[in-house]
């Protein structure tokens, strides 16, 4: 169990099902005990994914059939998923292992008499021309359909922001950037706390994708009110 409404994990698992090409229900009605195949020949990464107690392995066939000698537990290392997938794919690369959280109550938002936010993408990719390419990246910030930034009214200068990028219509994926000056003050966590209040506004579930390397985004996520709900490991086969 993982503290959501049993209506929330279905439509969660709803979206996933249609995310990893899996038929409506047929992530919800695994036992668990299996894990799915969800073969895609055309796919551009290998993405196993751990959902509510049901186990996914998305990516081309020839990956997943080596892959049926391995445990659910040794897959999710990206360095066994990586290396089977090399055994086809020589150019494949780490994309990383990660937590999926998501949120059934808005967190609540406190302005700010010295921050302002703003809605107007120019803002967010000031930030993200300022920011680690790497980090940037992380963020979804450049390709976000929707950002929301945080800017010093006296100076106008861009500390943080967040954005949002819809999942099948019905998951509000959620990504944050705080410029490394500006971190430690909170910043980042009142971006978010604004992205999530705003899927909410749109009746959206919030999920978030904390990076196993990156503990303080798993804190962060927990202190918004997200409940972890499983775990993604995804290699990219470019």
């Amino acid at each position: 169990m993982t503290g959501l409404d049993a209506h929330t994990e279905q439509i969660i698992m709803l979206a996933w099902s249609r995310i990893l090409g899996l038929a409506d229900g047929e992530l919800e009605s695994a036992s668990g005990q299996d894990r799915i195949e969800a073969a895609n020949d055309d796919a551009a990464a290998v993405s196993l994914v751990q959902l509510f107690g049901r186990t996914v392995l998305y990516g081309p066939s020839t990956v997943l059939r080596d892959a049926r000698g391995y445990q659910d537990e040794e897959l999710a290392l990206e360095s066994q998923l990586l290396a089977l997938a090399r055994a086809h794919y020589p150019g494949a690369r780490m994309l990383g292992e990660a937590h999926l959280l998501y949120c059934e109550n808005p967190p609540e938002v406190q302005g700010s008499d010295s921050v302002a936010v703003s809605f107007d993408p120019k803002h967010a990719q000031e930030l993200a021309s300022r920011s680690p390419a790497d980090e940037v990246a992380r963020s979804g910030l450049q390709e976000a359909e929707w950002t929301a930034a945080l800017v010093r009214e006296a100076t106008g200068e861009v500390m943080a922001a967040a954005s949002r990028e819809v999942w099948q219509e019905v998951l509000g994926h959620i990504g944050i950037l705080t410029h490394p000056e500006r971190r430690g003050l909170g910043l980042g966590r009142f971006a978010a706390a604004v992205a999530v209040e705003e899927a909410f506004t749109e009746g959206l579930i919030p999920q978030w994708r904390a990076a196993a390397e990156e503990p303080a985004s798993l804190r962060m996520a927990i202190s918004l009110g997200f409940t972890p709900a499983g775990q993604q490991t995804t290699v990219a086969l470019s």
